[in-house]
């Protein structure tokens, strides 16, 4: 998916780019808290516009609309990695607390809740320390150089 944007400021070595949200965004469910961009440093600036920080590759300067590319499967990914892998976790983790509890001879409810939050809380911990999960989003071309005034 590719989207277009405003280069609203430059800051060592990235920019912040303004971009309108997609029509198709609102008749969507989740659309209050989406950016349609998963992890990336998004700040909302009202309900149609947002801001997002990349790396300046290109060497764009404020004013200048670009093409960001948002990687299809983006979406699924973020959707597995920070809802699914932590549920897994929980759900191991937590038949793993029951069972060595009630091997003990200990009652296995209380054991399996806590090493369920502990293996998801764990999972969370790790999901967050690697920045490098997910493909992130690129700007892959500048379409206009200065062509607006950015307020």
């Amino acid at each position: 998916m590719k989207k277009s944007g405003i280069v609203v400021s430059v800051e060592k070595g990235d920019v912040v780019i303004r971009a309108k949200r997609e029509s198709s965004c609102g008749s969507c469910a989740g659309k209050s808290a989406c950016g349609t961009l998963g992890s990336w440093d998004i700040k909302k600036k009202d309900k149609n516009d947002y801001d997002i920080r990349l790396p300046n590759v290109l060497n764009a300067k404020q004013g200048d609309m670009v093409t960001i590319e948002v990687p299809d499967q983006l979406i699924l990914t973020a959707s597995m990695t920070f809802y699914g892998y932590p549920v897994l976790a929980f759900l191991m983790a937590g038949g793993l607390s029951f069972q060595m509890a009630e091997s003990m001879g200990w009652s296995g409810d209380l054991f399996s809740a806590l090493g369920g939050l502990a293996g998801a809380g764990l999972m969370w911990t790790w999901l967050m320390k690697r920045p490098n999960l997910m493909q992130m989003p690129e700007m892959i071309e500048i379409q206009r150089q200065q062509a607006y005034k950015v307020s």
